[in-house]
Order: structure tokens, then C-alpha cells, then sequence
């Protein structure tokens, strides 16, 4: 038997896993099975198995971050990867093996795991090298610094790269300065991948996003209703997954979308909500955390509160004219500094976010706002003051907390717990068992 490529190994180890845990699914009685889990879960299989076929078979293969216009590279035929994507899904079913590595990465164990995830994932060949990588340009200093790691090992140093200038402000000028540069983007794809642009494929693909995008919109009107149809982060998790880092643009992602708006629906229009005594209805004004599940869980459980939304579930996405290269264009770059999560709130003026809170606090009846504090980053930190002058103003309790949102570790389960109980009691809360 062939020896197994060192830039293959982790990426079979993965696929394997997650076939373990999809038989483990199927194996249940159909009563109990979870559809649109393992619909996912065979969404995740493909990602895995095209990127494998691509590096075996010499096809065109790249890496990128979400925000980087995915429509293009899914239009052009090209198959890419996000550095952390898998290794962050695989955490908790690996009892945090990687995290727990990546202690020993001689990284400051202060900077957001984020990053230090992608160097210690690249460094260690977790990735088959790809023809080339689109590096991002915000929302923070330390994407900079991660993407000079890459150029500097050994492995990746002569990986060409291409990275897109963001604009500052937010005008129709902003977004042409950076759809110009999506036509660079595009030459650079063509030059290092060898595959072609045609205007038709891509504007299919962003065709098929908006319709993505327009579901997500409806699921997020249902969840204004009261109580909330659906639990803690779960569509912001996988609504988010399917439209930034599995294969942008499938129409398989969007009927699975579909299916969870449609299940939302039918729980409104019943007023059933996944809690019966619904209390506290919590604003996360960051990205969801990759331990969101049981934070969500234990709020239900203990507060009868719910997450009804993150700045990673808001969707100010407007729909992209296609009908001229130029329009689509122009609709992407305004998608990819001015929509996209946490891009949105840690680029440019503050206001967009004392927009947003201000917008999401009225829109979802918010009783009280839950800064998780992403740890590492700078744009989180300097808004504390506006974030905390908005919840005053709107008499909304604000609790401010530092977590990594991506390891666990940094501030426990448990102290969480604590702090959050000491919060909503002295705010007046009850918890779910004195109710």
C-alpha cells in the first residue's frame, strides 16, 4: 500500500470521523434521527472528499477566508479551504487534541486562537499546499500577521498569494474601489490555477447565494417571534457554514436552509417555541463561540433564556444585481466589506455597530445583551465603551465577559456559568426553577 501524503493524512482522519459519527446518525430509529443533521454531515463528507480529489488529481485547489467573494472561486470551478474550518469542528469530538497542541505553538497564547489555530494547522501540513491562498484584509491585524506566517514556512513560501485592500467607509464609491480590485482577483485566479472566468457560471453561483441569503432573512423574522421557534446559535452555526466555507452557491445548502425556515414556520404559526416559558431573550453581539451549543443548552436549562441572535446570525445582506458583470461585481465587494460578520462591525466607523446593537436590541425584543469579549481582538475591546453607552441609554443590562470563542479553555464552562447566574440574578431574573 502507497504511504499516505503528510498534507493528507489529517484531512482522511477527519473524513473518517465524521462517516463514524453519520453511521452512528443513521444507525438511530428513524423517529429519532436528525435529517437535517446528517444532510450536513454529507455536505461536510463532500467539502472533505472534493478537496482530497482536488490535491490527488492535480486540480485547481486554493485557500481562503470567509469574506473573500467565495461566488467567484465556486464559479470558476475552483475547490478551496478554509485553515481552521475542520480542525474547529473536530474540537469537542477530539476532546480538544489540537487545542491542547497548540499550547506548545510558540505563539502568544493571548492572541485570539483563531489565528493561532490556522499558523499551528499550516505549520504542522494539516492542508494539502494549494495553487495559491487569498489572504484577508480585516477586520483585524492579526489576518495580517497570520498570512505573513504562511508566506515564511517552508512549505507554503513560494505559494503565490493575492489580498484584497479593504475600503474604510461605506458609500458607493468604497464598493467600486474594491470590486476593481475583485477583477484583479480574478486575473490572479486564472494566472495561478490555471482555470478560466466566465461571467455566466459565476453569476449563477450568486444567484443561487441570494436565494440563500433571502432564506436566512425569512428564518430571522420567525425569530422575533415570541417565544423563539429555535434554540441558542444553531441556525447562526450552520447558516453560517453553509454559506461561507462549504461550497458556496449548492443548491443543496439552500433547500437545507429551506427546511429549517419551513420548520421555524410551522412552529410560529403554532406558538411553539423551544422554550414554553421563554424569560430572557439575549443578545450576543459577536460571532456565535464553537462552545455556543452547551452555553445554549444550560441557559434554557437554567434561566429559561435563549440567544435569539449573534452578529454572526444578523443578515444585512442585500440582494446582488446580476444582470451586468459590473453590478454583480460591485453587490460581492459590498458583501465582503460591509456584510459579512464581524468584518462589518471591526471595520471603519463605529456607528455601523451602535447601529446594529441598537437595530437588533428593538427588533428582537432583547431583555439583555451578553458580550462574549473575543479575546485577542482589538475592535472588540475599543467598543466596549459604545456597546456598554447603548445598552445604558436603551435600559438594557449588558454583561461584559472575555472568552475565547474558539477554545474553551481560556475562561471554563463552569465560570461562565457563574458569572452569567450572578448577572441575571442581580439584574432580576429568576431562574427557570422558580418560575
Amino acid at each position: 500500500m502507497a504511504k499516505m501524503r503528510k498534507d493528507l493524512k489529517r484531512i482522511h482522519e477527519y473524513h473518517e470521523r465524521v462517516v463514524g459519527v453519520l453511521k452512528m446518525l443513521e444507525s438511530a430509529p428513524a423517529e429519532e434521527q436528525n435529517p437535517v443533521q446528517i444532510k450536513f454531515l454529507k455536505l461536510m463528507l463532500d467539502y472533505n472528499e472534493n478537496i482530497t480529489d482536488a490535491a490527488e488529481n492535480h486540480k485547481p485547489l486554493i485557500c481562503t477566508w470567509y469574506g473573500n467573494a467565495q461566488e467567484i472561486a465556486a464559479g470558476m470551478g475552483i475547490k478551496y479551504y478554509n485553515p481552521v474550518f475542520e480542525l474547529l469542528f473536530h474540537l469537542e469530538l477530539t476532546d480538544y487534541q489540537d487545542a491542547k497542541e497548540c499550547d506548545h505553538f510558540p505563539l502568544d497564547e493571548k492572541m485570539c486562537s483563531l489565528i493561532r489555530y490556522a499558523v499551528y494547522s499550516v505549520y504542522n501540513q494539516f492542508h494539502p499546499k494549494p495553487d495559491c491562498f487569498l489572504a484577508m484584509g480585516e477586520p483585524c491585524d492579526g489576518e495580517l500577521m497570520l498570512h505573513q506566517a504562511f508566506k515564511v514556512n517552508k512549505e507554503w513560501k513560494d505559494v503565490p498569494h493575492f489580498i484584497i485592500d479593504p475600503s474604510y467607509g461605506h458609500t458607493d464609491e468604497d464598493y467600486k474601489y474594491v470590486a476593481k480590485q475583485l477583477k484583479d482577483m480574478i486575473a490572479f485566479l486564472e494566472k495561478t490555477t490555471g482555470t478560466k472566468y466566465e461571467f455566466a457560471k459565476v453569476r449563477e453561483i450568486v444567484e443561487e447565494t441570494n436565494r440563500q441569503y433571502e432564506v436566512w432573512k425569512e428564518v430571522n423574522e420567525l425569530k422575533q417571534a415570541r417565544p423563539c421557534p429555535i434554540g441558542s446559535f444553531i441556525t447562526d452555526d450552520m447558516f453560517w457554514a453553509l454559506t461561507q466555507h462549504l461550497p458556496c452557491g449548492d443548491p443543496r445548502a439552500t433547500a437545507l436552509m429551506t427546511v429549517v425556515r419551513d420548520m421555524m414556520k410551522d412552529a410560529v404559526a403554532a406558538g411553539k417555541g423551544v422554550l414554553e416559558k421563554e424569560q430572557i431573550r439575549i443578545l450576543w453581539p459577536d460571532l456565535a463561540p464553537q462552545w455556543g451549543e452547551r452555553l445554549g443548552k444550560w441557559l434554557e436549562e437554567e434561566w429559561n433564556a435563549v440567544v435569539v441572535m449573534s452578529f454572526q446570525g444578523n443578515t444585512p445582506y442585500e440582494k446582488i444585481d446580476t444582470s451586468t458583470e459590473e453590478s454583480m461585481l460591485f453587490g460581492l465587494a459590498r458583501r465582503s466589506v460591509f456584510e459579512v460578520p464581524m468584518i462589518r462591525q471591526g471595520r471603519g466607523f463605529v456607528d455601523v455597530m451602535i447601529d446594529d446593537v441598537t437595530d437588533l436590541i428593538n427588533t428582537y425584543s432583547i431583555n439583555c445583551v451578553i458580550d462574549g469579549g473575543h479575546m485577542g481582538h482589538k475592535d472588540q475591546s475599543g467598543s466596549k465603551y459604545f456597546l456598554r453607552k447603548v445598552c445604558r441609554d436603551m435600559e438594557v443590562p449588558l454583561l461584559g465577559l472575555t472568552t475565547s470563542l474558539f477554545d474553551e479553555r481560556y475562561t471554563p464552562l463552569d465560570q461562565l456559568k457563574k458569572d452569567i447566574s450572578n448577572f441575571l440574578s442581580t439584574t432580576g431574573f429568576k431562574r427557570a426553577k422558580d418560575m
